[in-house]
């Protein structure tokens, strides 16, 4: 019947769902093909698998199932009468087992009681033991409890000379029990045969002095197990405690001193008894009984073959199958007789699904089976469907061709902003020049101002170099070209430590709030430019929310695939997401939100540099950033920055003030390619004191080193022309003078050589920033 119900389903996808249809909804779908001129209803008719199922229940159902309960009973009885008989005899094996041990502890026990052991008299001691009637290869041995030597053997003649002995496993475990056991099987070289013994601790004033052991050959717990007469095929045996078989029924010559198997190790090291499936050493599948023996730490066990359990129940069982292998064939003839009606209706299902295949129009009319009716129906609906997948797939091809479009402005706007970072960048480097030539001559200016009004003009124009700084900053932060100090940064504790500039950085109605986990990994970045990008991020998000809300800054450990950013990075990173419930972004505005310049704030109210300087440091530091907005729902921006392979670390350098009147009698190579950059700077180190060499490339520099001259500092720009760069230069000047102090300087910090502990100080700078650089190289 089992074989009927699988048929069923299997006869087809349409089958199954046409008959769902016939049965479930057969006048709906009927109704819709009428609408179109379609055929007559079809005359009920008996399915395929309603013939199919009455002919397997009158046939086979009674008798099999009559039959499976009466031998499924009878065998679930003979096997449980088995299993007990199995358990009781290994209970009747392990009381014997322990039986023979008590016997052979008794012996123990007497020695342990004699007078001469009390004090000593090993020699009356021995003639005791050799007195008592011990059975055949049974001998006593007598050992130090310190260090295992040998006192007594009786193996032995009286008077031969005792080997040291040691105190092996077996014995410390006896001491550290403080009671008798049973040690696990060794091959006694006595008598060149495979022996256990028993061994007693002897105790004098609470502490232990000897060990008392009886040898006795395995042969004896074999010939225990053979005379009890175990059924026919059944297989006894006894076990020491590290699985190691000390007897056995069947082959002992061959298995005795072998692992039992490691499942039956680890059942009877959990429990004291059991019952379990198994396989014997000679490979035949077995049904184990086991019972530890009561006073010793000895498995005895019992295996039966697992064929034998229930074997009269197993053979009607196969009387009742070749029964209903017969039913079975009668039944399939008249499956066949029924196969003969069902025949035609196939053909002309095939038929008509070759029909569907060239895309013709496919009949409907009646085959006389209700299944293959249903399916004819199924097959004519599918041929009406198919003129209308055209427009679908049509459809489907547009759409395809819109998300290639949408793909295509992706990477043309990656391309866009690729060359605004290029053509920034350059900017940016010409700029800083610019700015560090006005700063050095306001410097000056200030230095020589008679009153106070034009030194507060001066302080203005520093002010406006300083805003012109700040820009080129941001500018070369976008355009991933300024000067970056990556270090392992905690970003946590970062973070926590701007709490409270970020809380004057917004307003009183805006809440803060920061989702920073335990063991989040240190991230490799720049810790200014670090926080200068999220002090941008904060700073929109107030923007964004002029009515009040909450920023929440939320870091966790990320794992990244190719497939997860536009960029293709993969990896360990740390994922810093800055929510805030403000306006949100226009989705026409996304595209151009990390542009330079552009800004949707009024005219006065942003440089439209912030979130530039976010994106271009953030792909400089190996990572990337990503903004997810909603309209009236808020906006994400989440940075990814890359794991540090070493900890974050803090170091602090402390400078003490330089004395304004502190006289300067070092000497200074200024390298500087900019006329305007080197006649600045080098008038202000010569007003502060400072002997003042110049060069204007990095080959007129070495021949002034060269020269013999003192010089104490080199100060050189790192862009030159010439084909050295400054980093190069500082390393070609440190082999000529190795007490050389050196400086480097940049405004354009794209493709940077490392610097290799060389000190940096960015373009623009003022005359106090230098000031303070050239102090620490002293």
């Amino acid at each position: 019947m089992a074989d009927g119900e699988d048929v069923g389903p299997r006869e087809g996808l349409a089958v199954g769902r046409g008959t769902a249809a016939a049965m479930a909804a057969p006048s709906g779908l009927r109704a819709r093909f009428a609408a179109r001129g379609g055929p007559r209803a079809a005359r009920p008719s008996l399915g395929v698998r309603g013939r199919l199922l009455l002919a397997a229940v009158t046939l086979l159902l009674p008798p099999l199932l009559g039959g499976a309960l009466l031998l499924g009973g009878a065998y679930v009885r003979e096997r449980r009468v088995a299993e007990r008989h199995l358990d009781e005899t290994a209970h009747m094996l392990a009381l014997a087992v322990d039986q023979q041990l008590g016997q052979s502890q008794a012996y123990l026990k007497a020695l342990i009681a004699s007078p001469a052991l009390a004090v000593g008299d090993l020699a009356t001691l021995e003639a005791q033991a050799r007195a008592i009637d011990l059975p055949k290869g049974y001998w006593f041995r007598l050992a130090a409890a310190s260090d295992g030597r040998v006192l007594m053997n009786t193996a032995l003649p009286p008077g031969t000379p005792l080997s040291g002995g040691q105190l092996g496993p077996n014995l410390r475990a006896t001491l550290e029990s403080g009671h008798g056991r049973v040690g696990t099987l060794f091959n006694s070289a006595l008598t060149n045969q495979q022996a256990i013994a028993l061994h007693e601790p002897v105790f004098r004033d609470g502490a232990p002095v000897y060990i008392l052991s009886l040898i006795m050959p395995s042969t004896e717990f074999t010939q225990l197990l053979t005379d009890q007469q175990l059924r026919a095929g059944w297989i006894g045996g006894i076990v020491d405690r590290s699985g190691v078989i000390i007897a056995r029924t069947r082959d002992p010559d061959r298995y005795v001193g072998q692992k039992a198997p490691p499942e039956f190790i680890d059942a009877y090291a959990r429990m004291a008894s059991g019952r379990m499936p198994g396989v014997s050493l000679e490979g035949l599948a077995m049904i184990v009984s086991f019972r530890k023996t009561p006073s010793q730490d000895l498995v005895v066990a019992v295996a039966a073959p697992r064929d034998e359990l229930g074997r009269e129940a197993w053979h009607g069982l196969l009387f009742a199958l070749t029964g209903a292998v017969a039913l079975l064939a009668l039944a399939m003839g008249l499956a066949l007789r029924l196969a003969r009606g069902i025949t035609y209706p196939v053909e002309q299902l095939a038929a008509r699904a070759a029909i569907l295949g060239r895309g013709e129009a496919v009949p409907a009319d009646s085959l006389g089976l209700a299944e293959a009716d249903a399916v004819a129906l199924v097959l004519a609906d599918a041929g009406h469907r198919l003129a209308r997948s055209s427009a679908e797939q049509e459809e489907k091809v547009r759409a395809a061709v819109a998300e290639a479009e949408s793909a295509n402005t992706a990477l043309f706007q990656a391309h866009r902003m690729e060359a605004v970072g290029r053509l920034t960048g350059g900017i940016a480097h010409d700029f800083n020049n610019l700015l560090q030539a006005v700063s050095g001559c306001l410097d000056m200016l200030l230095r020589r101002a008679a009153d106070d009004r034009s030194r507060d003009l001066i302080r203005a124009g520093m002010q406006a170099v300083d805003r012109g700084a700040g820009l080129t900053r941001q500018l070369m932060a976008f355009a991933r070209r300024q000067a970056l100090r990556p270090e392992p940064v905690d970003v946590a504790e970062l973070v926590r430590g701007m709490r409270q500039l970020l809380m004057h950085a917004l307003r009183a109605d805006i809440g803060l709030e920061m989702a920073l986990p335990q063991g989040l990994w240190p991230a490799m970045a720049d810790s200014a430019q670090l926080e200068l990008a999220l002090l941008n991020v904060a700073v929109n998000a107030r923007d964004a929310m002029p009515q009040g809300g909450v920023l929440r800054f939320v870091a966790e450990n990320v794992h990244l695939t190719p497939q997860y950013t536009e960029e293709g990075l993969k990896g360990q990173f740390v994922r810093l997401a800055i929510t805030d419930t403000g306006s949100g972004i226009d989705p026409a505005v996304l595209p151009h939100v990390f542009e330079p310049f552009f800004t949707t704030k009024e005219v006065g109210k942003g440089s439209g540099l912030g979130l530039s300087q976010v994106y271009g440091f953030a792909r400089q530091s190996g990572g990337t950033v990503h903004l997810d907005s909603v309209p009236g729902v808020g906006t994400t921006v989440t940075l990814f920055l890359p794991r540090s392979a070493t900890e974050a670390r803090r170091p602090v350098v402390v400078l003490e003030p330089r004395p304004v009147d502190r006289a300067e009698t070092r000497t200074v190579l200024v390298v500087e390619d900019d006329a305007t950059v080197a006649a600045t700077v080098a008038a202000s180190l010569k007003e502060r004191g400072f002997t003042v060499l110049q060069a204007s490339r990095a080959d007129q520099a070495l021949a002034l080193l060269q020269d013999g001259d003192v010089i104490d500092v080199l100060f050189s720009d790192i862009v030159m022309p010439g084909g050295m760069n400054g980093v190069e230069l500082a390393k070609v000047a440190r082999l000529l003078r190795p007490d050389l102090a050196v400086l480097l300087t940049t405004g354009y910090a794209e493709n940077l050589p490392p610097l290799e502990g060389l000190r940096l100080l960015s373009k623009p700078y003022r005359m106090e920033q230098l000031l303070e650089a050239l102090d620490t190289l002293r």
